[in-house]
């Protein structure tokens, strides 16, 4: 999508630029986030082999991050389309075919995501005053990761079934070279 060019103008010129927005801020706070998770980590071997200070909550707030880090990753990738896929027939289709199966597929997934955030939103709700040992966090904010996860790719599935395929989004199948 990086290497696309946006659309002349209209409604498709907006979601390019703030799909694009969208992407490259999960990227960067993904990236941020695994980078203090790195830096989270060799402060709490330090801490121990070095000082012999024990960090027991640096495993929670580790835990806590890359949750996090997998929520906004997984936005981006939905955005992008870089999810497995199995395409099995894709390459056979014709343009209706096509525009049929994008639309179906993308309508199946926003099902499968307002199901999935319904369920992070009753976990929510439901650990509410499950805590963390060390820091007493609540458990509900591991699930809240999930539901702003799916709420977001959900919303995204919609526009998809909506919309159909665009013109600057580049399928698996034709990235692929002929022999």
């Amino acid at each position: 999508m990086d290497d696309a060019l946006p659309p002349a103008n209209g409604a498709d010129r907006v979601a390019f630029h703030a799909l694009r927005f969208i992407t490259r801020l999960c990227d960067a706070l993904g990236v941020a986030l695994l980078v203090a998770i790195l830096g989270l980590i060799v402060m709490a071997v330090l801490a121990r082999d070095v000082l012999n200070w024990g960090m027991p909550w640096t495993e929670e707030v580790v835990s806590l991050m890359a949750i996090y880090a997998v929520a906004l990753g997984s936005i981006s990738a939905w955005v992008r389309s870089d999810h497995l896929v199995v395409d099995l027939f894709s390459h056979r289709l014709n343009g209706a075919g096509l525009q049929v199966q994008h639309r179906v597929t993308a309508l199946i997934s926003c099902g499968f995501f307002v199901l999935a955030a319904w369920g992070a939103w009753i976990m929510a709700g439901v650990s509410v005053n499950n805590n963390t040992v060390s820091l007493g966090i609540s458990f509900s904010y591991l699930y809240y990761a999930v539901l702003g996860s799916f709420i977001s790719m959900a919303v995204i599935a919609a526009w998809q079934t909506l919309r159909g395929p665009v013109a600057w989004h580049v399928e698996p199948h034709a990235q692929e070279t002929t022999p």
